[in-house]
């Protein structure tokens, strides 16, 4: 069977312009197939415009992944500011900014899957890719937590000898397998589906905070 040739000229109105629509199938790309998986054509493909759209808008299959992170670090910028306010308002308690905070990271993860696909498969990257991936879109997050998490260290709020340590497995029990709702539908029904979401949040807080003492909130 003949491929059908991905037609060129205007795109209909009713489709992203092709500068948009490479950098969507690339970052499902990339998070599905990572750097090495992913290829151009492929991803041109996927975003119905002509493969040499890729080398106009920009220029190579690593330019092309670096402006993926940089979409995503853009999608961070709100959520990294809120963050930074629940951690530098210290009027609050700490273990009250702390759910604040984690609630913050899992309603974000649950709306931009393929965020946590993308760093999940490129975390182990040593050289310069894994450079840009912690400095752009990890460490902007953890440097708002680690405020928190040392200060809930010192209150005793959490257990933990590292901040680092325990981000590092609070971000895992936040970005469960993307089946772990319809799994669980069949393993608990009452917390499998829609009710997953709410059932993981208050399993962590029962996890990774100390029991608050009568009168604490």
């Amino acid at each position: 069977m003949t491929a059908t040739p991905t037609p060129r000229g205007r795109r209909p109105k009713h489709l992203p312009d092709g500068r948009a629509a490479l950098l969507s199938a690339a970052i499902d790309a990339f998070s599905h197939l990572g750097y090495d998986g992913a290829n151009l054509r492929g991803i041109a493909a996927a975003a119905k415009v002509d493969a040499s759209l890729v080398r106009v808008h920009f220029g190579s299959k690593e330019q092309l992944w670096r402006a993926c992170v940089d979409t995503l670090e853009a999608a961070l910028t709100a959520p990294v500011a809120h963050l930074k306010a629940i951690a530098d308002d210290t009027t609050r308690p700490v273990r009250e900014r702390l759910r604040d905070a984690i609630a913050l990271i899992a309603a974000y993860a649950t709306q931009h899957p393929e965020h946590k696909r993308f760093i999940s498969l490129h975390a182990s990257e040593t050289g310069e890719r894994g450079a840009v991936l912690y400095r752009h879109l990890l460490e902007p997050v953890y440097h708002c937590m680690e405020k928190l998490i040392v200060e809930g260290m010192a209150a005793g709020v959490i257990r933990a000898e590292h901040p680092a340590m325990y981000f590092c497995v609070l971000a895992h029990a936040l970005h469960p397998p993307p089946g772990s709702p319809v799994l669980m539908q069949v393993i608990a029904p009452e917390v499998g589906g829609d009710a997953f979401g709410p059932a993981l949040l208050k399993q962590v807080e029962m996890v990774f905070f100390t029991p608050p003492e009568a009168g604490s909130p």
